[in-house]
């Protein structure tokens, strides 16, 4: 053991990068095909084979053409089709010129990845005909209504499977295992030694009570929230920052966080989580008790944390990238459906014609990102009625008209804010609460916040101006929903509006986005105020002898305690703010036309998808649809949201799902080991009000459950031919601790876990070897401040290295399962990385404060704490002489520190069975 001294390598223990996205069938169809489809297929299609070529099924491709196979499998890298796109021989395609090297990049990648590519005998087309979506569900599992259970239990189930391959199921799993089992998997982390002798002592007096009791003691700790709410940030893509260059922060993107481990811990019904997520701000709100904040307007965040570029070169691509993330996040999460597979053309599987997708599109292109106060506005609308009341205010007069001007006349109207304009903007905080006249967010007090937009339009014309007033205020206009806006593009489509109270023309060159979408925002995030009074589109400048005409300044706050300045110092407290999604003017997508955005096609209905909407489901009648989404992904003709949940929770507890592919319930992805168990879990779980923590009851309260990892002994032989991969759970499975989990059972058996719940993420240590564009100013500690993993910052661009050994999903897309690897970086991370040796240094520290302990107490401890079970004569003969043999040489904290290493290295650390 004197090896774990020498801890040396730092720079590999660290390494682990974001890993790029899995090349499989899915990326294939998101991202190969297409590429095949728009550069490759005009010529080497089922119809016209130029070269005898055939490049729209995998057969033609696998087959080649005149010229010999495209693809070579035992050497990939010299397949035919790198040479030719790489202009590397005499052939070079496509002949019009060389493809983009990101391009390149892409079928390089994948044929390196032993082109992926699903079975299929199609072609690709929009809309081709014979696409019957109600024939193709029929004849998939996942698209039937769920059956109703038979009244027979989970061990009824499993048990029906094992005797039909004469299996018997394992016998129960020793206490200390089974505690340890459970508890790492309700809240990530290790029982402590009191905790396992008093479940062991009510175990042997009636195990069924003891185990219940338990388990409805986890599911009442608040880590069950910070450790089942880090599961679902896994689906929800969860990071701080946006990536690509300068990985930019999202601002309180940690409030999202923070929603999802209560939404947990308060066991909020699961149909109720789903639409919250789909559309918080147009449901009614639900106040948190205590802090009185919106809960189901934070929820919206889900929508908002993915990936961002700051200076796209095209911004209409950039949208449709970024829908596209929402789209393939939404339908893998709460559908287990890989809708945006059908972004270019009808799913080539499933029920999923091209129009869904944008249908899809078309309800998220008419939502709009808001970082905006998530506060009860009742306090403040008391303080303000307050005020006015001290203070009342003459109402607006509006602005005499005059005749129009040269130019005017020249110009287009888009707004002169006349009489009901609250109805065609939209307002969020209270500074443009007051309509008279135009909008003034000054109007009753300079320390009130808000923002107002307009209508999305479309572009049709060489300049926008509008006439604006105020100070310390800001006019924007998102493109495309485009929100990091940032030179050397889009710099100038945003401006600091701080001239005072005169109004004043501020145009926006429109003249590079012709035919594009977009809208005007004006925000107030005070103190200050924006006022405005007028929206022209022209192909010319405002003339610059403008009218002398000026807003109401906000009212002067006086300078002493009296009332009104008790009550303005109440409004200027800044608001909570979140990043959350609000409704715009519903607007319809166009077909892209093999998914490119320049070759649009017919426009199509904002609706759920046709296979459960129907076909002829229209769009509603205002707003952008996600009211009528989130209500419809939680009814009864939707079997997937609740087989797929309940598929989730029972792969969390078991290793793997009945399903076993829980992103995809379509026809490339697993069937159901056991349906009818499937089913009845569904069902059992709508009846029961789509309650998690009994769901969670209903699993682990099972023998199934509580079984022992090790195989019937008689039967091990015959289990391990009809059985290897252990589907039908004829004994536990042993699993690995995840990458959060370890460095917290870590924190928990060293003393240092700071049990602190919420707030901002924990900068991230970083070392002088990470380096890169977007690293923070500075860093965090190297223990996080004892904070529990989930409240460390993820940055996209700088992920913890320790969490990439331990294969932490890198948060591009929904995933449902990590990877479980086991790579030489792991085993350096845990000999060298400095949280590890520190943690072990503080866990040897805290052993050695236990008064009047001897040595091999000490052990009996540290064993209990770190494996859950109580050391072997052997065991402890070993660690005593080891700790004796190295305080001679290194000190006795050494020693200790030495063997608190040794335990957080071993295996039955790393694992639970």
């Amino acid at each position: 053991m004197r090896w774990l001294s020498c801890l040396a390598i730092l720079v590999l223990a660290n390494a682990g990068r974001a890993a790029d996205p899995k090349i499989d069938t899915e990326h294939f169809e998101k991202t190969v095909r297409p590429l095949l489809v728009a550069r490759c297929q005009k010529c080497h299609n089922g119809e016209k084979t130029k070269g005898g070529l055939d490049l729209s099924t995998k057969t033609g491709f696998l087959t080649g053409g005149d010229t010999g196979p495209s693809f070579d499998k035992q050497h990939p890298e010299k397949s035919k089709l790198l040479d030719v796109v790489r202009y590397d021989g005499e052939m070079k395609m496509p002949p019009s010129g060389k493809l983009p090297e990101a391009e390149i990049a892409i079928l390089t990648a994948w044929v390196k990845a032993d082109a992926p590519w699903p079975d299929d005998k199609g072609t690709v087309a929009v809309g081709p005909k014979g696409f019957d979506v109600q024939a193709l569900a029929a004849k998939h599992w996942s698209f039937q209504p769920i059956k109703l259970g038979d009244g027979r239990s989970i061990d009824d189930y499993i048990r029906a499977k094992l005797s039909e391959a004469k299996l018997p199921p394992a016998k129960p799993a020793e206490p200390g295992k089974l505690l340890r089992r459970v508890t790492f998997d309700l809240i990530g982390l290790p029982p402590s030694p009191e905790e396992i002798e008093a479940f062991q002592k009510a175990y042997s007096r009636d195990p069924k009570a003891a185990f219940a009791e338990v388990v409805d003691r986890l599911l009442a700790s608040p880590r069950y929230g910070e450790r089942w709410g880090r599961h679902w940030l896994d689906l929800a893509r969860y990071a701080e920052t946006r990536g690509h260059e300068f990985d930019f922060e999202i601002p309180d993107a940690w409030r999202y966080r923070d929603y999802v481990i209560r939404a947990f811990n308060d066991n909020l019904p699961y149909d109720r989580f789903v639409q919250e997520q789909m559309a918080g701000d147009l449901l009614p709100p639900r106040w948190n008790a205590k802090e009185r904040w919106n809960e189901a307007l934070i929820a919206t965040g889900f929508w908002h944390l993915g990936e961002g570029v700051h200076s796209p070169v095209d911004v209409r691509l950039d949208e449709a990238n970024r829908v596209d993330n929402q789209i393939d996040v939404f339908g893998k999460t709460f559908l287990g459906l890989t809708v945006s597979c059908s972004r270019c053309h009808d799913h080539k599987f499933d029920p999923i014609p091209t129009a869904d997708y944008y249908s899809l599109y078309g309800i998220l292109g008419s939502s709009r990102y808001s970082h905006c106060s998530i506060d009860d506005p009742a306090e403040k609308e008391a303080v303000l009625k307050e005020l006015t009341a001290l203070r009342p205010q003459p109402p607006a007069e509006p602005f005499p008209k005059g005749e129009p001007t040269a130019w005017e006349k020249q110009s287009r109207l888009f707004e002169d804010f006349h009489a009901g304009w609250q109805d065609r903007w939209f307002a969020t905080g209270p500074a443009f609460r007051t309509g008279e006249a135009y909008p003034h967010s000054g109007r009753e007090s300079a320390n009130l916040t808000g923002a107002l937009r307009s209508p999305t339009f479309k572009i049709d014309s060489k300049y926008l101006s509008v006439r604006v007033a105020g100070k310390k205020a800001q006019l924007r206009l998102i493109l495309n929903n485009l929100q990091l806006i940032q030179d050397p593009i889009y710099g100038g489509l945003k401006r600091t509006i701080d001239h005072g109270d005169r109004f004043l023309w501020a145009t926006f060159d429109l003249s590079m986005w012709p035919g594009q979408a977009a809208y005007l925002e004006l925000l107030d995030d005070g103190p200050g105020y924006a006022a405005i009074k007028e929206v022209r589109f022209a192909d010319s400048h405002p003339p610059t002898n403008e009218p002398n005409e000026s807003c109401s300044l906000p009212p002067t706050v006086p300078q002493d305690n009296s009332r009104i300045a008790q009550l303005e110092a109440k409004l200027a407290a800044p608001p909570r703010r979140a990043p959350v999604m609000f409704d715009g003017n519903g607007l319809n997508e166009n077909i892209f036309i093999r998914g490119g955005h320049k070759t649009p096609g017919p426009a199509v209905e904002r609706r759920f998808l046709e296979v459960f909407a129907g076909k002829d489901a229209k769009s509603p009648s205002t707003g952008s649809g996600r009211l009528q989404l989130a209500e419809s992904l939680t009814d009864m003709k939707n079997p997937l949201v609740a087989r797929v949940f309940v598929n989730r929770v029972w792969q969390h507890h078991f290793g793997v799902g009945l399903v076993a592919s829980p992103d995809d319930f379509g026809k490339q992805g697993q069937p159901p080991t056991h349906p009818e168990l499937l089913d009845a879990l569904a069902a059992e779980f709508i009846r029961d009000g789509w309650n998690v923590k009994n769901l969670h009851r209903r699993v682990l309260l099972t023998a199934t459950y509580q079984q022992s990892a090790t195989p019937d002994p008689t039967t091990a032989a015959l289990a391990a031919t009809v059985d290897p991969l252990n589907k039908l759970l004829h004994r536990a499975n042993v699993q690995r601790l995840e990458a959060e989990a370890i460095r917290d059972a870590m924190l928990s058996v060293s003393g240092r876990l700071d049990p602190t719940m919420g707030g901002p993420g924990v900068l991230p240590h970083l070392t002088e070897f990470e380096v890169g564009r977007g690293k923070p100013g500075g860093h965090g500690p190297v223990d996080g401040n004892g904070r529990r993993s989930v409240y460390l910052q993820v940055r996209r661009n700088f992920i913890n290295p320790f969490f990439s050994a331990f294969d932490y999903p890198t948060p591009f897309t929904a995933i449902g399962r990590r990877s479980v690897s086991n790579v030489p970086a792991q085993a350096l991370s845990m000999l060298n990385n400095p949280f590890v040796v520190a943690e072990a240094e503080r866990w040897a520290k805290t052993t050695l404060k236990q008064p009047n302990q001897t040595p091999a107490e000490r052990v009996d401890r540290m064993y209990r704490e770190a494996f859950g079970r109580a050391v072997t004569a052997d065991e402890r003969a070993a660690a005593v002489a080891f700790v004796g043999e190295q305080s001679t040489s290194l000190g006795e904290p050494r020693a200790w520190a030495e063997l608190a290493h040794a335990l957080f290295n071993a295996k039955e650390f790393l694992f639970i069975e």
